[in-house]
């Protein structure tokens, strides 16, 4: 992993830095399952890029400091997969990775498009990690997403739902992803999961309601 002088600003753990990169397409190959379906795999696949589903994980470098910390100038309007997965896997905060259970469940930010199917009440589905006390203005102040407009949820149930990600198919050259128009998350046990390469988590969020931000944390 590369090793670069810590940055002083605070920077969401989920944000990508500089000096990160994605893993190639030439790594790329398909395998079959236990079932004989064909699906994505690495050339060099690790128990690691595979999550508990079966999918397969975009690889995502780490520039961390000595003490195992995301540091290098950040890419705002990027997401690193692998923190992204971490935090969302073990609900911590997407600021400052630290717990981020309340007594009353965990905080979800989502952005206006994917916090208005709440209305409907329809379940409400995101690719942002939960935020803790602490950071939720500061998750709003950074987020160029959130910072266009946001929905506050606290949920008392949680689990993960799907994925986002990039197609894949194949082609006579050789595997090629398909041109997407959006980011739409794809569900587990999706029949075209297999052929999915994951980099976003999704969470569907249980026994929810919307929240005011000056209700959780009052303005100073």
């Amino acid at each position: 992993m590369k090793r670069t002088s810590a940055t002083p600003r605070l920077v969401p753990y989920i944000t990508q830095r500089e000096g990160e990169y994605g893993g190639l397409e030439s790594e790329l190959t398909l395998s079959m399952n236990a079932f004989g379906a064909v699906r994505l795999a690495y050339r060099e696949e690790t128990a690691a890029d595979r999550g508990p589903r079966g999918e397969l994980w975009a690889r995502c470098s780490q520039s961390l400091n000595a003490a195992g910390k995301p540091t290098g100038l950040p890419q705002w309007r990027l997401v690193n997969s692998s923190r992204q997965r971490e935090a969302m896997e073990q609900l911590r905060c997407q600021v400052g990775f630290c717990p981020a259970e309340t007594d009353q469940g965990y905080i979800f930010l989502s952005g206006r498009a994917e916090g208005a199917s709440h209305l409907a009440s329809q379940p409400v589905r995101t690719a942002q990690p939960p935020v803790c006390l602490q950071h939720l203005r500061s998750a709003v102040e950074l987020c160029p997403h959130l910072r266009k407009g946001h929905v506050a949820f606290r949920a008392r149930g949680t689990s993960p739902w799907g994925v986002i990600g990039t197609r894949y198919r194949l082609t006579a050259t050789g595997l090629a992803p398909l041109p997407v128009d959006d980011d739409a998350p794809v569900a587990y046990g999706h029949p075209q999961l297999g052929w999915f390469l994951a980099s976003q988590l999704v969470r569907e969020l249980r026994d929810y309601e919307a929240v005011n931000l000056d209700d959780l944390v009052p303005a100073a």
